[in-house]
């Protein structure tokens, strides 16, 4: 047998940067924007589109956090499913949801076709393969739920799903349409570039050490603001921000060598996809624009840690066993893994909204998924400058969850959100 190498510890996207200056000048603006993530560049764009003096200010580099360590799975189906919505609220609740999710699909879509983004754009659609039949019945209910408002999905019962996917060891699944892969790290330094282009200053590798009233202080420079969007995900509680609302959750990504046509085919028969089964702790993988296999995922060891593993021998050994589960006629060696910190609320779903005392600051955080924390940051302009108001309640940071107060004090921080996600997704 061939010896196969374990991947190195890096993440793939960023083994090629440009030197960057942070912000040295002090300076006023309309909107200040911490965080320079799809969330915040998606809001820096909205604001300038309705004529404010934009400044962005980020920690590192912009796709340095969860944005772009992501798996870059363009698809309203996240964490949560339109049937969950439907669950909490109501259906059409969950048609105005599952709308607004879409429209950061298209939002992201839009940005890269009239723009020529080189982000490594695949069109893909999306299939959800269950790997137990008692998974089977939840997504015939999405299908159903999805295909009554007018969404292009289908439901697989059954084998018939291997015409979509070379395995025999999942029971069925169901696609949905309109989808689509990028390298979501080459997609904001596009949408950096582009803002900056237009006038949108925007000042890498520089931390807010403090946020005063309406100045945000750095290590060289103060900047001032009418509005400041605070979009630093898992981060929020590092500012001060959010601290018994936000947490984080981990996941795993490899990525393999090259691959060939032929490899891909033993893969997927006719056409590639945004690939994720219907484990608690899910797998999901695709096929990149250059051709090699990313794969994803997590356990319960690691998803709730209190900080990122390196170099985490368990999960790849786990990521490989459940490729050759799935495919064990296949051989794939896979290149680089890493690590990445998502932010996460106590019932999984996004937290937008402004600060209970201080109006002025904005918050975006949680966004599980690159199309929501598109859409998110689009709606905080829409909120601000517009006056929209309907989700509002949807993603307030101060509305109800499973577990908080004098509970979540005695429980601790990270069992709280654990248990508060498994009664928000499975009870």
């Amino acid at each position: 047998m061939n010896k196969i190498w374990p991947p190195q510890d890096q993440v793939f996207w960023y083994l090629k940067r440009k030197p960057i200056e942070p912000c040295r000048q002090n300076s006023t603006a309309d909107v200040a924007i911490i965080g320079g993530g799809i969330a915040g560049l998606s809001a820096a764009q909205a604001f300038h589109k309705r004529g404010k003096k934009v400044i962005l200010l980020e920690q590192y580099y912009c796709g340095a956090g969860a944005s772009g360590k992501s798996s870059g799975f363009i698809t309203p189906n996240a964490e949560l499913s339109f049937t969950d919505f439907a669950r909490k609220y109501s259906q059409d609740t969950a048609h105005n949801i599952w709308d607004f999710i879409t429209s950061g699909v298209e939002d992201i879509h839009a940005n890269i076709m009239q723009h020529n983004f080189v982000c490594d754009y695949v069109p893909q659609d999306t299939l959800i393969v269950a790997n137990k039949k008692s998974d089977l019945k939840a997504l015939e209910i999405e299908v159903n739920n999805l295909s009554a408002c007018g969404y292009k999905t289908a439901f697989y019962p059954d084998a018939s799903i291997q015409q979509f996917i070379n395995s025999n060891n999942y029971v069925g699944g169901m696609t949905y349409q309109d989808t689509f892969g990028i390298n979501s790290y080459r997609y904001c330094q596009e949408m950096k570039q582009l803002l900056q282009n237009a006038g949108v200053e925007i000042y890498e590798e520089t931390p807010i050490t403090r946020i005063d009233n309406h100045t945000l202080h750095t290590l060289h420079a103060n900047i001032t603001a009418e509005h400041i969007i605070v979009c630093t995900d898992k981060f929020m509680p590092q500012l001060g921000l959010l601290c018994d609302k936000v947490y984080h959750a981990q996941t795993f990504l490899m990525i393999s060598q090259v691959l060939t046509e032929q490899e891909i085919r033993a893969l997927f028969p006719r056409n590639n996809y945004l690939v994720w089964d219907t484990d608690l702790i899910y797998s999901y993988f695709r096929v990149t624009a250059d051709n090699r296999l990313l794969l994803g995922g997590g356990s319960l060891l690691s998803t709730f840690a209190t900080h990122a593993y390196h170099d985490y021998k368990p999960m790849q050994r786990k990521l490989i066993n459940y490729f050759h589960e799935k495919f064990p006629g296949a051989t794939v060696q896979f290149e680089q893994l890493w690590s990445g910190l998502i932010g996460l609320s106590k019932d999984v779903a996004p937290l937008a909204g402004p600060d209970a005392a201080k109006p002025h600051l904005y918050y975006i955080a949680a966004a599980a998924g690159l199309p929501i924390a598109a859409a998110l940051g689009r709606y905080s302009a829409e909120h601000i400058v517009d006056g929209r108001t309907d989700l509002d309640a949807f993603f307030s940071p101060y509305r109800k969850y499973p577990i908080s107060g004098i509970v979540q004090k005695v429980l601790g921080t990270r069992l709280s959100f654990a248990l508060s996600n498994f009664i928000a997704t499975r009870l």
